[in-house]
């Protein structure tokens, strides 16, 4: 798993604080559905750390789509910032913040 911070190799934060949405959608790895919301190819998606924008990509990426992949990274070595890898992918980090959620109980009190 990639992750690209949009913060620099210096620690500043990179602008428009909407890059990785525009970034995603430019190089084709999102559509509008028809609820009228952004869909992200399951292996991509924006996120937030530590306050910032950031891509979260799975490196299998690069087979599915070669070119979006290669744009991304580009794009990110361009304008110097922060990429590390991480192990395991998209799906099993969704799923770990899923189990970690808190449980709500929804029912209602009898009172």
């Amino acid at each position: 798993m990639i992750i690209i911070e949009g913060i620099n190799e210096k620690g500043g934060k990179f602008r428009p604080s909407a890059w990785a949405e525009m970034l995603i959608e430019g190089v084709g790895l999102a559509h509008f559905g028809s609820d009228h919301k952004i869909h992200y190819l399951p292996m991509i998606e924006p996120a937030t750390i530590n306050g910032n924008a950031a891509i979260i990509m799975d490196e299998a990426l690069e087979q599915i789509r070669p070119e979006a992949y290669a744009e991304i990274l580009h794009f990110a070595k361009e304008n110097r910032l922060v990429i590390h890898y991480e192990p395991g992918t998209l799906a099993e980090r969704r799923a770990a913040s899923n189990a970690e959620a808190p449980k709500v109980d929804s029912r209602r009190s009898s009172r």
